[in-house]
């Protein structure tokens, strides 16, 4: 009789370790973090203001986001040997009748953003010449030299929540949109 009660027990131990442990596999995971929902952005715009306050401005469009149609950018022409004040845009232009800045975002969160640039051929970084509340880098105001003519490629990076304090901050954070230029200096 002992010896039943001792299967007998065992066997409701094991119900109970098995139930446990699928009870406690069907829990929700608090550590998950919470997903970071960014805008759309489709539209990049670089508008550049020459000495004389003209100005000339280059469209980076994706309009039916990645995996679709490729995106199309315009070559950018510049003068040799100037220095230009470039602004830039972002916008979600997904929807035509509720085209969306999302510039302004941008800027009210500088602090969880990051514009990061990189150049290639006859041209410089531009300088970045706005901040964040923080003092930290935003880029969404710059100032770019040309040298000689030439050609170069210039890449606008938005990132989101990167580590402004990190050695190399454009390596952190989110990309929320990635536009090439191909530039023409002459």
């Amino acid at each position: 009789m002992v010896l039943m009660n001792a299967k007998f027990m065992r066997s409701v131990f094991a119900l109970l370790a098995v139930s446990a442990l699928s009870w406690a596999g069907c829990q929700k995971d608090d550590d998950t973090p919470p997903t970071n929902e960014t805008e759309l952005i489709t539209t990049v715009i670089l508008n550049f203001t020459a000495p004389g306050g003209s100005v000339s401005s280059f469209k980076f469009s994706d309009t039916d986001g990645i995996g679709g149609n490729p995106p199309v950018a315009e070559d950018i022409t510049l003068a040799a040997n100037t220095t230009y004040q470039l602004d830039i845009e972002f916008k979600d232009e997904s929807n035509a009748s509720d085209v969306k800045d999302i510039t302004k975002e941008v800027r009210e969160e500088a602090e969880k953003h990051l514009i990061c640039f990189a150049a290639s051929g006859v041209l410089d970084i531009p300088v970045t010449l706005d901040t964040d509340a923080d003092g930290a880098p935003l880029g969404l105001e710059t100032e770019l030299t040309t040298g000689q003519a030439g050609n170069g490629t210039l890449t606008i990076v938005l990132k989101h929540e990167p580590d402004k304090g990190a050695a190399n901050p454009c390596n952190t954070g989110e990309t929320d949109v990635q536009a090439e230029f191909d530039v023409v200096v002459q």
